[in-house]
């Protein structure tokens, strides 16, 4: 039969495993700042280049289209001058000249606009090749990061494995009533279902311990359960490995 000390004893290890295995894997989940930092850098890069990309192809489509629309007007110009040429009366050349102005405007805007969007294109073709090169610095900066994470990752998911063997371990000593009564506390209580008494009061909710209460957590006459907050008690001198 297990004794109330091996028992309380595996319950305090057992929690402190599954603690332990909770924050590694918090932290596994989570990169570190620094890595965080270089693939936001990375990303904004992309998403930079990928933009002014999409930009490019758009400003080279309206390239086209503008300098096919000039192109009709240019040689719709030379036929109302080539008409105003032939004029016979004063009514047929105003009609011209106002379709002549006409298509001089419509022609310097769009010149001004082609020249607008060549002088954008300009500077996308120079701003698409600083982003699509990343700067050495910064590409070793990150690739460092990276290097350095991925052994963290490696080496925590070896701690992984440790404490699941060790919780296994646990798990078939205590036994399958002994399991079940911590996992129902565990359900209801974690992360803190098993917990030290601080001088006279529960660690968890601060509640003052009945003095026989604490003399039975002391003694380890039975498993002792805050009357209070219900977490199981034990005394930290007695556990503290």
């Amino acid at each position: 039969m297990v004794s109330v000390r091996d028992e309380l004893a595996d319950y305090v290890a057992l929690q402190r495993l599954l603690e332990q295995r909770a924050a590694l894997r918090r932290e596994l989940e989570t990169p570190p700042d620094d890595i965080t930092t270089v693939r936001a850098a990375l990303l904004a890069r992309q998403q930079g280049l990928g933009g002014r990309q999409t930009r490019r192809a758009e400003l080279a489509a309206e390239q086209q289209t503008l300098q096919r629309d000039l192109e009709a007007l240019r040689e719709e110009r030379e036929h109302f001058r080539r008409q105003k040429s032939q004029v016979t009366n004063m009514r047929q050349l105003s009609a011209v000249v106002s379709e002549l102005d006409h298509v001089e405007s419509q022609l310097k805007a769009k010149e001004d606009r082609l020249l607008e969007a060549m002088q954008e294109l300009e500077t996308l073709e120079r701003e698409v090749a600083e982003l699509g090169q990343e700067p050495d610095d910064e590409r070793t900066r990150r690739e460092a990061a990276e290097a350095q994470w991925e052994t963290r990752r490696r080496s925590a998911t070896g701690e992984l494995e440790s404490y699941d063997r060790r919780l296994h371990e646990l798990k078939t000593r205590l036994g399958e009533t002994s399991l079940a009564r911590f996992r129902k506390l565990w359900a209801s209580r974690k992360p803190n279902a098993v917990v030290p008494i601080d001088g006279h009061a529960c660690s968890a909710c601060h509640s003052e311990l009945r003095p026989s209460l604490l003399q039975q957590v002391r003694t380890l006459e039975a498993l002792s359960y805050c009357d209070s907050c219900r977490r199981l008690l034990y005394d930290p001198e007695q556990f503290s490995g």
